[in-house]
């Protein structure tokens, strides 16, 4: 028998596909990353911001898998880049729905959805005839019944609320110190209603109106709202 016969069996197994099988191939980094942010995307089923989560892991998990796929087998972690490119994939085809049912159903019935700000706030007072007057398009606001989205102005007061301040937005100029004219809204609630307050986003309905002046030191609207509906606002749009 030649020696060749004789060799040991463990030498003829070098090189075989069973020990290539355990060959370790890296695994890119944008791989488990982008299976978090798939996870994270779900936040696109709670907020418009939510949806950019869904967006950056779509184009992350879409570069993942064509590395992957590139590297001709040397590179793996293709089912947790794959894992997470669906869900944010899904989160965001999902939550872009939600969020357009939810815009065109949050008005109450006959009722006209205003912007704070670029229906009223950026209008501002116009100069006529040498003097400070309500923007023409402001005006014809009034008598309508409409629907606008505010932050109530803090008050010492938390419960049963009847009337309140309702500002353009919480930043420093509404928050921090007296809002413009134009950037505040008075809301009396109709018909002995009361709501308490709420520090977000806020949805109000209701009719609008020209106000007076209610007294040197005091906030003083421009505008006023009798309001109808109030409600946490489902959209921050």
């Amino acid at each position: 028998m030649s020696e060749s016969a004789l060799s040991h069996p463990m030498d003829a197994m070098e090189g075989s596909p069973q020990q290539n099988a355990f060959d370790y191939r890296p695994v890119p980094v944008t791989a488990p990353v982008t299976l978090f942010i798939g996870l994270a995307s779900l936040a696109g089923l709670v907020s418009v911001v939510g949806l950019g989560i869904c967006v950056f892991g779509i184009i992350l998990g879409a570069a993942c898998l064509m590395k992957i796929r590139r590297s001709r087998g040397e590179l793996s972690g293709k089912v947790p880049a794959a894992i997470g490119f669906a869900l944010s994939m899904i989160f965001f085809v999902s939550g872009s729905c939600l969020h357009a049912y939810t815009f065109a159903t949050e008005v109450p019935e006959g009722y006209r959805r205003v912007n704070f700000y670029r229906d009223i706030s950026s209008k501002g007072l116009i100069i006529k005839n040498g003097q400070k007057t309500i923007h023409p398009e402001v005006i014809g606001l009034v008598d309508e019944n409409i629907f606008i989205k505010g932050y109530m102005y803090p008050t010492r007061q938390t419960e049963g609320i009847s009337n309140f301040i309702l500002v353009k937005d919480s930043d420093q100029c509404c928050f921090g110190g007296r809002p413009d004219l134009n950037d505040m809204i008075f809301v009396k609630m109709k018909d002995g209603m009361t709501i308490d307050y709420r520090p977000g986003l806020v949805s109000i309905a209701g009719g609008f109106q020209l106000r007076q002046s209610v007294g040197p030191g005091a906030l003083e609207p421009l505008f006023q709202l009798d309001g109808t509906f109030f409600d946490v606002a489902r959209s921050s749009f």
